[in-house]
Formats: C-alpha cells, structure tokens, sequence
C-alpha cells in the first residue's frame, strides 16, 4: 500500500517537472522569435575604395551590435563612427528611417604644409599664385594634390618651387631665400653732413654705398644743426634708395608775452599763439604783434644757438573822433553800451565799433564802423518809424508778427477757366482773359487755427488750416488784420455782414479767383498747365494733401497710385511747396476766394484788368481740392465749386494789393 502511494506521488512529480520543462522551452523559443523579429540589420557601405579595405566601425551611442561593416539595433536611433587610416572620421545616425545599406564616403585627410624662416620683414607665401599667409612661421592645410609655392619678402628675391601633397602627409619647406642687392644715396643742404648708418660713421653727405635687402637706421650730424635720423629700407620694390634732407639749424627759445594778450602774433608772416617757440639760430626773424584800437608793434630779431630770450609787448591805444547825428533825439549805443543822445561827440578805439540807435516808435539802426585816428569820423544816421520802415523794406507788418508768411507778385495775361478740350472740364469753367495792373501780394499758406485764434482774441498753438468757417468769417478776419496794421479796410462791414468792397483800398482781403488760378495753373511758367504741378496725371511725390490711398477705406473713390501718408487734413507747409513759393493750392483744404459765384456766363468780348468777379451774388467760389479728393478732375487750376455754408474741407489764405 505505501509502495503504491510512493509510486503515484513519484509520477505526479515527474508529470510537474516535465510541465515546467515545457514551459521554458516555449518561453525560449518565444524570446528568439521576438528577438528575430525586433532587431534590424544594417550594412556600411565605405568608399572611396582605398578607404573600404581599411576601414572600421565603432559605436558611439545607442544600443547595437557591430560585426565587420554590418550593425544591429532593436530599431531604436544608433550613432556609429566610420574611421579610415589617412581619412577624415565621419558620423553616421542610423533610426528605423534608414535604409538597410547605408553608404559613407570618406573624405581624405589634408596634407600639412609648414616652414619657418628666420628673417625680416613680413613674410607672403603663394600658392597657385594665391596669397594664403603672412608671416614667417607657416603651417597650412592642403588637399591632395600638386602645388605651386612661392615666398616673397620685401628684402629678398622671390623663391618658388612645385610640392606634390598627399593626403595625411606632413610637407617641410626650407626656402633658401637671396637677399637682394641695392643702394643709399644721402645729400643734405647744406652738405658735408657726418653720416652713420646702424650706429656706424661711414662717410659725408653727399654719400652713396652699395647696400643689401633691409631696414637701416640713419643719422645726419653737422655742426650748427640738428641732428636728423631717418629708417631706410632697401626692398624689392625700392632697391635703389635716394634721400635729399634739408638740414634744420639748432634753435634758440623765444617767450613772448604781450598786453592787451588778445592780440596777433605773427612771427616771420605766420601767425601764432604767445607763449614759447623754437626758433633757428642764428636767422633774422622778423616779429610783429597788432590789435585793433592799438598801434602795432613791429621788429626784427637774431638769437644765438641754445639761446633762451623773453619778449614783453606793450600796446599803445589808438583813438579816433566821432560825431553821431540823425533825424530825431535817439539814443547812442556803442558796442552795446549807452553814451547819451544825438548829436553826440565821442573818442572811441581805432577798431571796429557797433553803434546803435534807439527811440521809442522808431525801428532801432544798428552800423558797425572803424574810427581813424588821422581823421575825424562823421555819422548822420537817419532813422524811420517802424510802421515807416516795414513799408519801405515791403514786409506785411502785424501779418508778420503773427506768423503769416505772404510773397509778392506781378501776374500777367492769362486765360481763367479751361477750354472746350481739357479733360474732365466742367460747364462752370467759363474761358475769361484776364491781366493785372497791380502788384499783390499773397499768404503762402492757409490761415491757421492758430492766427484765426488771435482774431477772436483766443490762444492756439495749432498749425492746422482754419475751416468750418463762412465766406463772411474768413472776409471778417482779413478787415482785422488790416486794422492792426493801420490799412483801409477792403471789404465794407454792417453789422458784422459784409456789404460791399472798396476795390482802391490796399488792406487784407480774400484772393481773387484771378490771382488763384494764375498762381495755379501761370506764375513761372512760361504758359499755362492744367494742375499745380505741371500737365502730367501723374502726381509728382510729396505734392500735396489729397483723398489717395490713406483714405482707402474710408470712402470709396480715391486717388489708387498717390499716397500722401495723410488721411486727414495736415498741418500747413507739410508738403513740398509749388514752383510759386506757394503750400496746399491744389489740397489739403480747399479755399474760400473774394469772387462771387453766379451762373451767369460773364463778358468774354474783353480781357478784364483785375478781374474781381460779378459785382454781386449770395454764394462765393471755392477753389482748389482737399484732402478728400479722390478725382484728379477736382485738382485742375480751373476747377470751382460753390461755397455756400462752413464745411471742415474749405479754408482760406489772404492777400492784399500792394
């Protein structure tokens, strides 16, 4: 019975073991094909052929096993190196990306090229007729091949010779280099100088020996001058070496010291400060010191070698007599200080003198004189009101003070409107011939917010035109500015309305459409153009303020091939003025003229002499195109809208007769 137990239990334990055993040996079998399946077998193909045979390769990250030229991953990224005797090593990266045969060429390593001279001077080395290296001590890398060498110094013959350079190989010149025959020649005035070369005494001026490639320190010695050195060089360039010094004499030291000490010096004609100088010895040398208001001081001086001299110089003043003049009692100002009032009589320095006149309501006269010593100096200097003297200078007065900038005309016959044939021409274009009897004068820009301010008794700093005014406002202004500067008033005023002119008057008014269009499309020019800037279409860079491409989006007609930067109204002057002197006539803003707008066709059997436009109307012409407009036909001269309300694209300039 127990045998039979012992017998069951002994096959049950053999039936586990051989259970086990089988197991395993699944688990085995399992692994290898798992391994079989997850490694990748590369192959390294090495070229050139003189590398292949002797090539290796080793690992340098990344899991992987290396057998002749072949590696092995398990498909995760490798980097293998690739080495070859007399090679450049190369890298190779190899990812589940690469293919199966991987091939990798070698390149050879360079040659060495080295030399050393021991000489002087800057060594150049060429090869192939290339400068590659300056110095004397060369080490330089070559691709195999066969080489043209050559050495050149500036103290020897040049040197060549072929190298054939293999990959690898270290390449040892020693250049046998021929130092260059040459000379120096040295004179010297005056002659007879000693001359040592590199320490040596070899001779006198004039001197001259025969000499090899190199530098050469040179020393000239005679007595009663000074020494001269000098560094030669006898070069390939330069074998033959002359040099012809002017010997300078030993010197004296002079101190020059001087009162007044604002004066000029000049010794021997050239002008130089006081203090200490060198001087040559025994030379004459001829001193002079002078200072306006003084008598000069002058003289002739010889000083010994090695001598050391002081000079004091004491100026004696020159004064001359003045007698000041003039119209009315002013005050006298002499270099800025006050003497008293005319007739005055003065002693002043024989310089250059400012004197000033001054009286309250007389515009001050400033003259600069000399007075002489030998004669007596007379001056009657009439003087002007200012009102008196801007009249006569022909400036605008308060205009002016304002910051109105006008320029004066003279028109000439033109034709106003545009004829049947211009482009885009509109009905309102009437052709009228007018002419000019009278000189005007006319604001070079539009009337700022800033001026428009003063007028209304505001403060504004604002560069910008003044719009969103009425015709009846911009005439308002120009009657104002007439009365700060004492001129008839050209337009006639009831209650703040203008109801007429007063045509003779030469006060402020608002242009004609005349003198606009003249200024437009005539003045400078020898005959009369469709816009500001001539008869192109095109318009010239930096014209003007117009509706182009910065308004693009914002109204849909502009000009598409002009961009003025702007998309609004732009402050005064921004542009480029016209050939007239003129800012803004064609854009910006437009502007308010004096002429009334009416529909009746005008008298074309006449040419009209300063033309003022129908004598009577209840609407004004506006000239000229704005900022927002996008059509060239709003920028021709003869273009003209009504004006009927204030509008923040109408402004206005002014003028005046003369």
């Amino acid at each position: 019975m127990q045998i039979d137990d012992r017998i069951k239990q002994a096959q049950r334990k053999g039936a586990g073991l051989y259970v086990l055993g089988a197991l395993a040996s699944v688990l085995v079998i399992a692994s290898v094909f798992s391994w079989l399946f997850l490694v990748r077998a590369y192959v390294i193909i090495v070229g050139p052929s003189e590398a292949s045979g002797i090539a290796s390769i080793s690992s340098v990250s990344g899991m992987q096993w290396i057998t002749d030229n072949k590696v092995y991953t398990l498909g995760g990224a490798v980097e293998v190196k690739v080495s070859a005797d007399t090679f450049e090593s190369a890298t190779v990266n190899i990812d589940a990306d690469s293919p199966s045969n991987i091939e990798v060429v070698l390149q050879p390593s360079p040659a060495l090229l080295k030399a050393s001279l021991d000489v002087a001077g800057d060594t150049s080395w060429y090869i192939d007729g290339q400068l590659v290296f300056v110095g004397n001590q060369l080490e330089y890398s070559l691709p195999a091949d066969n080489y043209a060498v050559a050495v050149q110094n500036p103290y020897y013959e040049m040197w060549e010779t072929q190298i054939e350079a293999n990959r690898a190989q270290t390449i040892t010149l020693a250049p046998e280099l021929v130092a260059i025959s040459g000379s120096i020649t040295l004179n010297s005035t005056p002659s007879g100088a000693q001359v040592s070369i590199d320490g040596q005494q070899v001779g006198q001026t004039p001197y001259t020996s025969e000499r090899l490639g190199g530098q050469y320190d040179v020393q000239l010695t005679r007595a009663g001058y000074q020494a001269l050195q000098d560094t030669l060089e006898v070069t390939l360039a330069a074998a033959q070496v002359t040099r012809n010094y002017q010997l300078i004499p030993e010197q004296a030291i002079v101190t020059l010291n001087a009162t007044p000490a604002n004066g000029v010096l000049l010794i021997d004609n050239i002008e130089k400060p006081l203090g200490e100088h060198s001087l040559d010895a025994n030379t004459q040398h001829r001193f002079s010191y002078q200072l306006a208001g003084y008598y000069p001081y002058q003289r002739a001086l010889t000083f010994a070698p090695g001598a050391s001299q002081s000079i004091s110089i004491v100026l004696e003043p020159e004064l001359g007599k003045v007698n000041v003049a003039s119209n009315v009692t002013a005050q006298v100002s002499i270099n800025n200080q006050t003497k008293g009032n005319v007739p005055l009589s003065l002693e002043l320095p024989a310089k250059e003198t400012q004197i000033t006149l001054a009286l309250d309501g007389y515009r001050s006269v400033t003259r600069r004189f000399t007075p002489s010593s030998s004669q007596l100096t007379s001056l009657n200097i009439p003087m002007l009101t200012e009102f008196d003297a801007r009249r006569q200078e022909g400036r605008p007065l308060f205009a002016n003070q304002i910051g109105i900038d006008l320029q004066k005309f003279r028109g000439d016959a033109f034709t106003m409107g545009s004829p049947p044939n211009e482009s885009e021409r509109r009905r309102n274009e009437h052709e009228i011939d007018v002419d000019f009897s009278r000189e005007f004068w006319v604001s070079r820009h539009e009337i700022t917010q800033a001026q428009y301010a003063a007028f209304k008794g505001q403060s504004s700093n604002s560069k910008l035109p003044q719009t969103d005014i009425s015709w009846n406002d911009a005439a308002l202004f120009t009657n104002w500015l007439s009365q700060q500067e004492g001129l008839p008033a050209f337009y006639r005023v009831r209650g703040e309305q203008v109801v007429g002119i007063n045509p003779d008057s030469r006060g402020y008014r608002l242009p004609t459409e005349a003198e606009w269009e003249w200024l437009a499309k005539k003045s400078k020019r020898p005959r009369s153009t469709v816009y500001v800037w001539g008869n192109q279409t095109r318009i010239p860079r930096n014209n003007g303020n117009y509706g182009d491409q910065s308004i693009k989006g914002t109204q849909l007609i502009f000009l598409d091939d002009y961009n003025d930067q702007k998309a609004g109204v732009a402050e005064v002057g921004s542009f480029t003025a016209d050939r007239s002197g003129m800012y803004d006539l064609a854009g910006n803003v437009s502007e308010w003229v004096h002429d009334f707008y009416v529909t009746a066709l005008p008298d074309t059997s006449k040419v009209h002499i300063d033309y003022l436009g129908a004598p009577r109307g209840t609407q004004n012409v506006v000239k000229g195109g704005n900022y927002t407009s996008g059509r060239l036909r709003e920028l021709r001269a003869a273009f003209r809208e009504v004006g009927e309300t204030p509008k923040p694209t109408i402004g206005f300039r002014i003028a005046r007769y003369d």
